[in-house]
């Protein structure tokens, strides 16, 4: 993908300077139908952007280009390379995704792929750059050749077959010459081609095997092909002879070996890292190495039994060398970009390579045919507008008549309605805060796609096996539910972004006021860090009875509970957090406790603080946790009691009490009886013993007086 003010600036020090390390920035793959767990064949592109000032930055459209019939004279104009072709009298209708600036005076229109009305999809281009030695002899036609600005709305207007659009490029090649080297990828429900665009006029297309696959960046990798058979083959007529005369013809094992005839003598860096990465993570039992000379185009899984999925063909664009531990992705070292005109580059060392997955992407899109669909369906296309590292891939028919209004948003900047500037947000976010979203928003997709991708399974098979006449009579019914699940979907994206602003805007605001404490007012419980900012606490004090391993304990224990101020999520884990209790004044605490949540309980250090009345320690859980108070002290008293009678006849008792101290307590507890209380024991008997005496008393008064009668 190439504006047109750095094309030129491009072209320019082609022709001045060695080129092995200019290094365009897309990269494409092939899946055979005989390697993919559904028997689909599955190719795609990413589409890079490296291009200063907006690297990654520049909005792309999904649209319907609907069948035209065309007067006489009517003339295709690619405003890029001043390419010209005249209008067939009926074209076909064709999706595409061009560039949202097209037909701005520097931009071209940059179709990127689509499918048409036949079921022929096409993805164009990888970019190549061919040697120095054979640009001297076939030199690229930079002004009215065919380029890739205009390739999409050159050929699926106007073919049925997937080997016609190979032969339509051949012949415009053949009589106008190519702008620029080229890979090519079109197919149909029956084959695919994989087509090179070697310089000037010199070509080669193969018929794609189905039981290879195949990842390739911006060189070229073709090895060894018969060109005699043609019934597989579409090459030009002086493949051979221009490398022989560029005195750059390579054989490899006694046969002529086209990359390595009409390559720079070198991968660039940035071609060698994605390659490597993509092999690899296809085939992590590989024998190929980094520093390999040759990466084979047409590649087996060293498992024969290795199938492949779509999310594998959606990792693969995805890729950040997650597989790869010794690589970094470059986009993370601040590095200036490769791709403009080279002449910025800077250095790549041992660690920090381009990734396919990297912060340049505009446009991903991954194709799959199934021969059990009608032609008139073309397939399924998994479109990934914007960076594939956090954003989502969306299936569509191809035989769609019509897309939804946020794909076909053109503004130059961020637009609140755009689907490319929303996801393409959502990304800048999500890389540029790391600490604050991790990998959830790729998640979160992954997961939407699970849901996606086993829907179109079900649709898939509703439609397997419909004649060409009724597929095309559910075209417009296809496309309403086409429009409903975009709408629906398009609103999620928006919900992910204004979460996201919103959070980050949260961050921003307590930055600027930091929370570094949270109180609970009925419970007195305080939580203390640096960074509290967007977190609520809740304190439940529990029941006296509701910790058994605390059973028969003096205990006040707490819940204590942390969640997001936004959604109210559960945050169980933080920093260190130093938690502060209040205890009871007229007790000693023994212990602090966490309690799990199976009941057991775990001693924490503490340090209390006399003058405040409260505990604390330091944790990063948040749950239960309980203040221990040691045992009471337990008093016993013992009475001694002495009575004596006074000459008036009442009586005197004075109860004098020890206090016997429990061993288990240092505390001394001195209990005083009330007047008028009865005291225990000792005065229970001296009583009894008042009371005999005076009967004693009455007796004897009855005994005299009966004494003294007459």
């Amino acid at each position: 993908m190439k504006k047109t003010v750095i094309r030129w600036a491009v072209v320019v020090l082609l022709l001045s300077f060695l080129l092995s390390q200019v290094v365009q920035a897309c990269s494409g793959f092939i899946i055979g139908k005989g390697l993919t767990t559904d028997g689909s064949v599955m190719f795609g592109r990413t589409e890079d952007y490296p291009y200063p000032p907006d690297n990654g930055a520049h909005n792309k459209n999904y649209i319907v280009n609907p069948a035209r019939d065309y007067a006489d004279g009517a003339v295709l104009v690619d405003e890029t390379f001043g390419f010209t072709a005249p209008h067939l009298a009926h074209e076909y209708k064709y999706t595409s995704t061009p560039d949202a600036a097209r037909g701005d005076g520097t931009n071209g229109i940059y179709g990127a792929h689509g499918f048409n009305e036949h079921g022929v999809s096409m993805t164009a281009t990888v970019t190549a750059i061919p040697n120095n030695k054979v640009l001297k002899v076939d030199p690229l036609v930079t002004s009215g050749g065919l380029g890739e600005p205009i390739l999409i709305d050159y050929v699926l207007p106007r073919v049925q077959t997937a080997r016609e659009g190979v032969e339509l490029i051949a012949k415009t090649i053949d009589e106008k010459g190519s702008a620029e080297g080229n890979v090519i990828i079109l197919a149909d429900k029956s084959e695919l081609w994989y087509m090179e665009v070697l310089s000037g006029h010199q070509y080669v297309a193969i018929k794609f095997p189905e039981d290879k696959f195949a990842i390739f960046a911006n060189t070229y990798y073709l090895g060894h092909v018969d060109l005699t058979d043609t019934a597989n083959v579409i090459a030009s007529k002086d493949v051979e002879k221009v490398a022989k005369k560029a005195d750059n013809y390579v054989e490899i094992e006694g046969q002529f070996h086209i990359a390595k005839s009409y390559d720079p003598s070198n991968y660039a860096e940035a071609d060698r890292s994605r390659v490597y990465a993509g092999i690899t993570l296809l085939d992590p039992q590989t024998s190929v190495t980094y520093e390999d000379s040759v990466f084979d185009l047409l590649r087996s899984p060293t498992d024969p039994n290795r199938r492949y999925s779509l999310q594998d063909a959606f990792a693969l664009q995805r890729n950040r060398f997650e597989h790869l531990p010794q690589f970094l992705p470059d986009d993370l070292a601040g590095k200036v970009k490769q791709g403009d005109d080279g002449s910025n580059d800077q250095p790549t060392d041992a660690t920090y390579k381009y990734a396919l997955g990297n912060e340049n992407v505009i446009d991903a899109h991954v194709y799959q045919i199934k021969d059990s669909l009608p032609a008139a369906f073309g397939g399924v296309v998994w479109l990934g507008l914007g960076q594939t590292r956090n954003t989502p891939y969306v299936p569509f028919y191809g035989i769609v008549t019509d897309t939804y209004e946020a794909f076909k948003n053109r503004s130059a900047s961020y637009d609140t309605n755009s689907w490319y500037w929303t996801v393409q947000n959502i990304d800048k976010m999500a890389s540029q805060h790391p600490d604050v979203f991790g990998r959830t928003i790729l998640e979160k997709w992954q997961a939407l796609e699970e849901e996606w991708i086993a829907h179109q399974v079900n649709l898939d098979s509703q439609y397997a096996g419909l004649t060409e006449e009724a597929a095309i009579g559910l075209a417009d019914p296809i496309t309403n539910d086409t429009l409903a699940r975009s709408e629906q979907i398009f609103q999620q994206l928006k919900a992910v972004e204004a979460e996201m602003a919103a959070k980050l805007k949260e961050i921003d605001d307590h930055k600027k006021n930091p929370v570094t404490k949270l109180t609970d007012e009925a419970t007195g419980v305080s939580i203390a860090n640096s960074n509290l900012a967007g977190l609520e606490m809740t304190v439940h004090r529990l029941d006296p009875n509701s910790v058994q391993a605390l059973a028969g304990q003096n205990y006040d224990a707490y819940d204590i509970r942390l969640a997001k101020t936004s959604n109210k999520e559960a945050v169980t884990q933080l920093e260190a957090t130093t938690v502060t209790i209040p205890v009871k004044a007229t007790a000693q605490v023994d212990k602090v406790v966490y309690v799990n949540d199976a009941g057991e309980v775990q001693s924490l250090k503490f340090t209390s603080d006399a003058e405040k009345k409260t505990i604390s320690f330091v944790t990063s859980h948040f749950s239960i946790y309980a203040v221990v108070y040691k045992e009471a002290q337990t008093t016993t008293t013992t009475s001694t009691t002495t009575g004596t009678t006074t000459g008036t006849g009442t009586t005197t008792s004075s109860t004098t009490t020890k206090p016997k101290t429990s061993s288990s307590s240092a505390t001394t507890t001195t209990s005083t009886k009330k007047k008028g209380t009865l005291p225990s024991t000792g005065e229970q008997i001296s009583m009894v013993l008042i009371g005999v005496g005076i009967v004693g008393l009455i007796a004897a008064f009855f005994i005299l007086k009966s004494k003294k009668k007459p």
